[in-house]
């Protein structure tokens, strides 16, 4: 093995590594299911470098830029993955926000209806 076989290999082991992290609940399974197909690529990439020098030859790359440019490309997937659920929860988050504050208000005039002091 060469030292680039041996980087892609480290950076797909360090990819798969989600697996430790899912097993012991830091990640939750619907997000790690992208960083484990991510690391099988790059795995499969590192084990079975015929088909990354097929594919950069049918593209007309060193293989090893072809390399960096999938991984680049993948990861690029999972951030704007990422952004997308980050963005979706602050919606909803300021949604919710929004809901409390309105029952907090309801449930003011209701004991203030009643009588009831609130503090």
């Amino acid at each position: 093995m060469n030292y680039i076989q041996i980087f892609q290999l480290g950076a797909a082991i360090v990819i798969l590594a989600t697996l430790f992290s899912l097993r012991r609940s830091h990640i939750r399974v619907e997000y790690s299911v992208s960083w484990l197909g991510v690391g099988s690529i790059l795995l499969i990439c590192a084990l079975f470098p015929r088909y990354l020098l097929w594919a950069a030859a049918n593209v007309g790359l060193d293989p090893q830029i072809a390399f960096v440019l999938l991984a680049g490309a993948l990861a690029l997937g999972l951030v704007f993955e990422v952004s997308a659920v980050v963005s979706r929860l602050r919606d909803e988050n300021v949604m919710l926000t929004q809901r409390l504050a309105i029952l907090e208000y309801h449930l003011q005039q209701i004991q203030s209806g009643h009588g009831v002091d609130t503090k």
